[in-house]
């Protein structure tokens, strides 16, 4: 998720196989689509692009 976190374009589709899988739930930046709440990974990608974000300086 780290590296979904600092992409430039994020596409999120559902899981599945066939007929029951493969939809675009979501695209666009990872903040888009942390903002958006869908998916089975929503979730993952909102505290993934917070911890990203989240960046002690040294």
């Amino acid at each position: 998720m780290r590296v979904v976190a600092v992409a430039d374009h994020v596409i999120d589709r559902e899981p599945g196989a066939g007929d029951a899988g493969g939809t675009v739930v979501a695209a666009g930046t990872p903040a888009d689509v942390a903002d958006k709440g869908i998916g089975a990974s929503a979730g993952y990608r909102a505290a993934a692009l917070q911890a990203a974000t989240d960046v002690t300086p040294m």
